[in-house]
């Protein structure tokens, strides 16, 4: 059975590829990339500055929603959502275009980043949370602050602390994930972050079920600090599937016929009827349940 079935059969809630890689609008992924080596990626300041530039200038450019991102000094996590079927254009553009900045500072020729960035696909909320969570402890975790709130090149200032600010960086997307009083959410985050801090966590990009491990360990605090009540969680998981996907409704590539799987039987398991659905993706009720009986169990 391959992915495109498992994905299918709600089988698989997250799945992590680092050469053949799922693009399709609505996907979430959480992407990691680095240098080889021992090698940094960053040098100084105003190297994580120029990426800071380029992760805004390509949320613009190939409509990227962020969620959550880290920097550190020899590797980068980033935690978005796909607008349009753009994945590896957009990525090979950030990080060439990087890569072009970095050797030329330096005056140095070579691999700026180690070959291809790895993608884990995030299919429900708490993948999406622990991922955010994951991300923002790294700093802490590698022994470089005391709290995540003390690291400088990461997203993590609007998840802990009242921001006012333009951001590219959607945090109340996640927070709202937790409660829909934004400040209740930012004290249900701190604490999230507070007690998986000490869940011993594997290097993600050395071991592929690094985060899936977290995750499993990662759902006890979740239910201890949050409560995820049903409504709030039938809207949320409406956003993350459906968004702008009629505009790839007559698309029959076989990873967007089995994204549409997985969001039509997610959507049926939340409650939704059939006609709601169809009203959200934009196809007929039919389709619905043609897609219902020939791909989902």
């Amino acid at each position: 059975m391959d992915v495109v079935e498992l994905i299918q059969k709600g089988k698989i809630r997250r799945y992590l590829c680092s050469r053949g890689k799922l693009s399709y609008p609505g996907a979430i992924s959480h992407i990691t990339q680095r240098a080889p080596g021992r090698e940094k990626l960053f040098v100084e300041g105003s190297d994580y500055v120029f990426m800071l530039h380029l992760l805004k200038r390509s949320a613009l450019e190939f409509k990227l929603k962020f969620f959550s991102f880290a920097l550190m000094s020899n590797h980068v996590h980033l935690l978005f959502q796909l607008l349009e079927d753009n994945l590896s254009r957009a990525m090979q553009h950030l990080f060439h275009t990087y890569a072009c900045y970095f050797n030329s500072k330096y005056e140095r020729k070579g691999h700026t980043v180690c070959g291809r960035y790895r993608q884990a696909l995030c299919f429900d909320e708490t993948y999406l949370l622990a991922s955010s969570v994951y991300i923002h402890i790294n700093p802490v975790v590698a022994g470089i602050v005391k709290t995540s709130a003390d690291y400088r090149w990461s997203s993590i200032v609007p998840f802990v602390t009242p921001f006012a600010e333009k951001t590219f960086v959607d945090y109340k997307f996640v927070l709202n994930l937790l409660d829909r009083n934004i400040e209740s959410a930012r004290l249900s985050y701190r604490e999230l972050m507070n007690r998986s801090i000490a869940i011993k966590m594997k290097n993600c990009r050395d071991n592929k079920g690094a985060i899936e491990e977290f995750r499993g360990k990662f759902l006890k605090p979740l239910k201890d600090v949050a409560y995820f009540d049903n409504m709030h969680q039938k809207s949320i998981t409406m956003e993350l599937a459906t968004h702008d996907f009629t505009q790839y409704k007559r698309k029959r590539h076989p990873e967007t016929i089995a994204a549409k799987a997985y969001v039509i039987q997610q959507l049926r398991a939340k409650g939704y009827t059939i006609a709601q659905i169809a009203e959200r993706l934009g196809i007929c009720r039919q389709t619905v349940y043609r897609i219902s009986q020939k791909h989902l169990p």
